[in-house]
């Protein structure tokens, strides 16, 4: 019985192995672009409105990336001391990355830096001081002597520091940005409100820098020098993480405010405000209406989208899917219930079949407005077989029988 058995499944190879060599299926395989080809684009998300005093100003959910609400939010101007937010951020990245670079480290203070006018907090020439109390000078405060000497400690000269914040501006997508100097005192430091709002979200994936950003009053060189922070919202808004508010004569009051509450993730940008007090305002307003208004949804993938996939030709018959990314959406409050799912991907591949191979796309809708999309991807690849190899297959599929 077991000779009869064997028999017949060398008599059914060779029938597979006739049938190989033949053409393959005119259902089978689309490439991956001829798959990208054809599926739906996307369209753009609507904004809402809302009221405030600003020139510019941006509402920007800083997980998922998407302006909820903009005035001019594209219009380049005078950024004032906003552009403090950029230091910052090399700090951080800096002490992240380099582990000779630590909060306890004392930097220096130059003539250049102790020559820099505005708020600062009176380093001396040759004074010595920690680089936490600098990063905390220029969060909590806004000093520009402190700047100078993170500056300075970080890339040798304030001129090499400012190439790399516009390196780094471009590589986050700041499209309208440029940095003149290290601190805003230049009214020529450009940028726009959306482009702060895209700094400020890489900004607060950094908790380490909440507990500076969220201080109201503090201060360094021994009690010498008192700091305030003028972002007012520090004080009693409910999620709030930073981030800087200041003041000049060509960019008027400015202010970005970021609060997290319910997964949102929210920054507030307005700039040229009525006055110093409608700068903490406009900030409330923005925020208040994203809470209140709006929620982060993050939509269920049908089970039958990312199910395995047959595939020919190939060592294995199949190989199984996967829906890149958690991927949320910022979505009205009470609209979850109008979404719709529609799904469109290959039926069938043939080997060989690379790993992360795109064979469809999710889209999420709201009616006929498209929220979000989804790519749909082979979690492994699969190796095209050969006369050699199904043989040697058959083979050992005997040899364990």
């Amino acid at each position: 019985m077991r000779i009869v058995k064997n028999i017949f499944a060398l008599i059914l190879c060779i029938i597979t192995m006739s049938l190989f060599f033949t053409k393959a299926f005119a259902d089978g395989v689309r490439s991956e672009e001829a798959v990208a080809a054809a599926l739906n684009s996307g369209k753009e998300h609507k904004k809402s409105e809302v009221s405030v005093t600003a020139e510019n100003a941006v509402l920007y959910e800083a997980s998922t990336k998407t302006v909820i609400f903009g005035k001019k939010a594209n219009e380049r101007v005078s950024v004032s001391y906003l552009t403090k937010l950029m230091t910052i951020l090399l700090t951080a990245e800096k002490l992240k990355t380099d582990k000779d670079f630590t909060l306890d480290r004392k930097l220096i203070t130059s003539a250049e830096a102790n020559s820099r006018k505005g708020s600062q907090i009176w380093l001396d020439v040759g004074e010595k001081i920690s680089i936490k109390e600098l990063l905390k000078s220029i969060t909590i405060g806004n000093a520009n002597d402190a700047s100078v000497v993170l500056a300075e400690g970080i890339s040798g000269s304030e001129a090499a520091f400012v190439n790399a914040m516009n390196n780094r501006a471009k590589s986050l997508g700041m499209k309208n940005t440029k940095f003149v100097d290290c601190t805003g005192i230049s009214s020529s430091n450009i940028s726009t409100a959306k482009d702060i709002a895209i700094l400020s979200a890489e900004l607060v994936k950094y908790e380490s820098l909440k507990r500076y950003f969220t201080t109201w009053m503090d201060s360094v060189r021994g009690g010498k020098a008192e700091l305030v922070n003028l972002n007012t919202l520090v004080k009693n808004y409910k999620g709030i993480s930073g981030l800087k508010a200041c003041s000049s004569d060509k960019a008027g009051n400015c202010i970005s405010a970021s609060a997290s509450r319910n997964k949102l993730s929210l920054i507030a940008v307005a700039i040229k405000t009525k006055d110093s007090d409608s700068r903490a305002i406009d900030a409330r307003k923005l925020l208040d209406y994203g809470f209140e208004g709006y929620d982060l949804y993050s939509p269920e993938i049908p089970k039958d989208a990312v199910e395995p996939i047959n595939v020919t030709h190939g060592f294995e018959l199949k190989t199984d899917t996967y829906v890149d990314g958690n991927a949320s959406v910022v979505i009205k409050r009470g609209t979850a219930g109008n979404i719709s799912v529609t799904y469109d991907r290959v039926n069938k591949l043939e080997a060989p079949v690379a790993e992360k191979t795109k064979i469809g796309e999710l889209v999420y809708r709201m009616g006929k407005k498209e929220l979000l999309k989804r790519n749909i991807y082979t979690k492994s690849g699969v190796e095209r077989i050969d006369l050699v190899s199904a043989f040697g297959k058959l083979l050992l599929s005997l040899l364990r029988n």
